[in-house]
């Protein structure tokens, strides 16, 4: 893994396999009345790489990089009908928090997921 991006509002991201990108994740954060929450953007894992334990990975290190931000809480949006994401997202404590209709396109909606960070 190799992190492409760093500044004081955003971490990104890349895992690679004998040089060749096999997927990337990027987080950015915010100071909310909350303290600092952050956004997962993305997390992209290459079909033939998923299952291997990349998607696992990138978000061990985008939850490092929210931390290390002060982050108290980290959110996101996943297609409620990607299984692995959700399952990913969810063997990590993440937390179900809502729905959004017609998040993606018309007639495709998104999970909101959260989690607390502990600090």
């Amino acid at each position: 893994m190799r992190q492409l991006l760093k500044n004081p509002n955003a971490a990104a991201w890349i895992a690679e396999d004998a040089g060749i990108m096999c997927g990337f994740a990027i987080v950015e954060w915010t100071r909310e009345s909350q303290g600092v929450v952050a956004y997962v953007q993305t997390i992209e894992v290459l079909p033939e790489f998923r299952g291997c334990g990349g998607g696992r990975e990138l978000l061990r290190l985008i939850e490092g990089s929210a931390l290390a931000a002060g982050a108290v809480l980290i959110w996101l949006h996943v297609d409620v009908n990607n299984s692995a994401a959700i399952r990913l997202y969810e063997a990590h404590g993440y937390v179900e928090d809502g729905r959004r209709e017609d998040y993606y396109e018309p007639g495709r909606a998104a999970f909101l997921y959260a989690k607390e960070l502990e600090t």
